[in-house]
Protein backbone atom coordinates (compact mmCIF):
# COMPACT_ATOMS: atom_id res chain seq x y z
CA UNK A 1 0.00 0.00 0.00
CA UNK A 2 2.98 2.07 0.62
CA UNK A 3 3.89 2.16 -2.97
CA UNK A 4 0.63 2.94 -3.94
CA UNK A 5 0.21 6.03 -1.65
CA UNK A 6 2.88 7.44 -2.56
CA UNK A 7 2.29 7.55 -6.58
CA UNK A 8 -1.07 9.10 -5.60
CA UNK A 9 0.09 11.34 -3.30
CA UNK A 10 -0.36 14.11 -5.62
CA UNK A 11 -4.04 13.44 -6.12
CA UNK A 12 -5.29 10.69 -3.42
CA UNK A 13 -4.97 10.05 0.35
CA UNK A 14 -5.03 6.27 0.23
CA UNK A 15 -6.72 5.51 3.81
CA UNK A 16 -6.96 1.52 3.44
CA UNK A 17 -7.84 -1.54 1.92
CA UNK A 18 -11.20 -2.45 1.80
CA UNK A 19 -11.06 -5.38 -0.15
CA UNK A 20 -9.34 -8.01 -1.90
CA UNK A 21 -10.19 -10.63 -4.38
CA UNK A 22 -9.21 -12.95 -6.72
CA UNK A 23 -8.21 -10.24 -9.51
CA UNK A 24 -7.71 -6.94 -7.65
CA UNK A 25 -7.49 -5.10 -4.28
CA UNK A 26 -9.31 -2.47 -4.08
CA UNK A 27 -8.63 0.64 -1.59
CA UNK A 28 -10.70 3.47 0.62
CA UNK A 29 -8.89 7.01 -0.72
CA UNK A 30 -9.55 10.78 -0.37
CA UNK A 31 -9.66 12.97 -3.51
CA UNK A 32 -8.35 15.73 -3.08
CA UNK A 33 -8.87 18.30 -5.31
CA UNK A 34 -12.63 16.87 -5.24
CA UNK A 35 -12.59 16.56 -1.25
CA UNK A 36 -14.58 13.32 -1.92
CA UNK A 37 -14.00 9.23 -0.70
CA UNK A 38 -13.33 7.43 -3.76
CA UNK A 39 -12.56 3.82 -4.35
CA UNK A 40 -9.06 3.03 -6.16
CA UNK A 41 -9.00 -0.68 -7.87
CA UNK A 42 -5.48 -2.31 -8.14
CA UNK A 43 -5.62 -5.05 -10.41
CA UNK A 44 -2.68 -7.98 -8.91
CA UNK A 45 0.64 -7.33 -10.86
CA UNK A 46 0.41 -10.84 -12.22
CA UNK A 47 -3.45 -10.93 -13.58
CA UNK A 48 -2.67 -7.51 -15.39
CA UNK A 49 0.40 -8.37 -17.06
CA UNK A 50 -1.47 -11.19 -18.51
CA UNK A 51 -4.97 -9.34 -19.27
CA UNK A 52 -3.25 -6.13 -19.87
CA UNK A 53 -4.93 -3.00 -19.53
CA UNK A 54 -8.05 -3.33 -21.69
CA UNK A 55 -9.67 -5.69 -19.68
CA UNK A 56 -9.36 -2.78 -17.14
CA UNK A 57 -10.58 0.08 -19.57
CA UNK A 58 -13.64 -2.06 -20.19
CA UNK A 59 -14.93 -3.22 -17.27
CA UNK A 60 -14.42 1.08 -16.04
CA UNK A 61 -15.93 1.91 -19.12
CA UNK A 62 -18.95 0.05 -18.15
CA UNK A 63 -19.25 0.54 -14.78
CA UNK A 64 -18.47 4.25 -15.18
CA UNK A 65 -22.30 5.25 -16.08
CA UNK A 66 -23.80 2.78 -13.33
CA UNK A 67 -21.79 4.13 -10.28
CA UNK A 68 -20.14 7.05 -10.62
CA UNK A 69 -19.57 10.27 -12.35
CA UNK A 70 -16.00 10.10 -13.97
CA UNK A 71 -13.44 12.84 -12.43
CA UNK A 72 -10.69 11.68 -14.19
CA UNK A 73 -8.71 8.40 -15.65
CA UNK A 74 -4.75 8.88 -16.16
CA UNK A 75 -2.20 5.77 -16.13
CA UNK A 76 0.05 6.44 -13.16
CA UNK A 77 3.39 6.14 -14.61
CA UNK A 78 4.92 4.65 -11.60
CA UNK A 79 2.64 1.56 -11.00
CA UNK A 80 1.94 -1.44 -13.21
CA UNK A 81 0.10 -0.87 -16.09
CA UNK A 82 -3.14 -2.64 -14.60
CA UNK A 83 -3.64 0.60 -12.56
CA UNK A 84 -5.74 3.58 -13.16
CA UNK A 85 -7.12 6.03 -10.48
Amino acid sequence: MNRLAAALADRYRVERELGAGGMATVYLAHDLKHDRAVAIKLLHPDLGAALGSDRFLIEFRWLQPLLFELASTRRTPSLPPSCYE
